[in-house]
């Protein structure tokens, strides 16, 4: 399985997807022995609530026979009867009321047990959901790269355009974490310009990543094309407000027109935060 994985991606054998596909197997597993260390402790509360029940409806039972028992047929033979009797009728009450007690206590360690399988069986769905999305975004051509999906993009389409695409797969256009990353990204452009997840639309000159991740200024200069943005006004209505990956200049970053047409890079992150 791994080894196909890996053609899907077109990534060596040494990248890290067999280990992401391994580690999710040991989380899966995991939450799977969890599971059932719950449920054999699930099984072992009921069992004792049941038998707490049952000795407490006998001890009552017990109660009632000694109460029909302590009832006088006259006032001699409740005399004769005496305090002693009575005394004990008292402690055989107050057994019944400290196995009421326990009893609780057991259906609330039950209840507790419950919810607690409730959550594993839960979060092992949710893994189990999440490394299926993996699974279908590699075999429809995404990328995987230390942590996160990656989508290249054949067509063109606008800045927005590209990220309403992305939207709808769940992710956003990419944010850049590392001069790593960004190199990644460069190699697998393949000489084609292609828009980022980098705009400063709503405000000329502070840029912000459309994944939300805070865009730092000094990690990412050496990131730009020479004498870029410059924000230059083309003649087709508007400034540049939208970055795209800068094939003719050594893939580095140049600001654009948001409304021409290029290629785009979504990123499903679960990474650091972009630069």
């Amino acid at each position: 399985m791994d080894t196909f994985l890996l053609l899907l991606q077109g990534n060596p054998p040494e990248t890290s997807v067999p280990w992401r596909h391994r580690a999710g197997g040991i989380v899966t597993a995991v939450l799977l022995l969890l599971g059932l260390a719950l449920a054999t402790s699930l099984l072992a509360v009921t069992l004792l609530y049941l038998r707490a029940q049952s000795k407490l409806e006998a001890v009552e039972e017990a109660v009632q026979k000694l109460q029909v028992s302590l009832q006088p047929d006259d006032a001699s033979d409740a005399s004769a009867k005496g305090s002693d009797t009575l005394q004990l009728l008292d402690e055989a009450q107050a057994g019944v009321q400290l196995l009421k007690a326990q009893l609780g206590n057991v259906s609330a360690a039950y209840g507790e047990i419950q919810i607690r399988l409730d959550n594993v069986s839960a979060a092992r769905a949710a893994v189990q959901g999440r490394y299926s999305d993996v699974l279908t975004k590699l075999s429809r051509g995404w990328r995987f790269y230390s942590g996160n999906l990656y989508y290249f993009s054949q067509e063109r389409k606008s800045w927005d355009e590209a990220e309403q695409f992305c939207v709808s797969q769940d992710s956003h256009l990419t944010s850049v974490s590392s001069q790593a990353e960004k190199e990644f990204l460069s190699n697998e452009t393949k000489g084609q310009a292609h828009w980022i997840g980098l705009t400063d639309r709503e405000t000329e000159g502070s840029w912000r990543w459309a994944d939300g991740t805070e865009y730092r200024a000094d990690a990412s200069r050496g990131f730009w094309s020479e004498n870029q943005p410059d924000n230059w006004d083309q003649g087709i209505g508007g400034r540049e407000d939208c970055v795209h990956i800068h094939s003719i200049n050594r893939n580095l970053w140049n600001d654009a027109n948001c409304t021409q047409p290029f290629r785009w890079i979504c990123k499903q992150a679960h990474g650091p935060a972009g630069l």
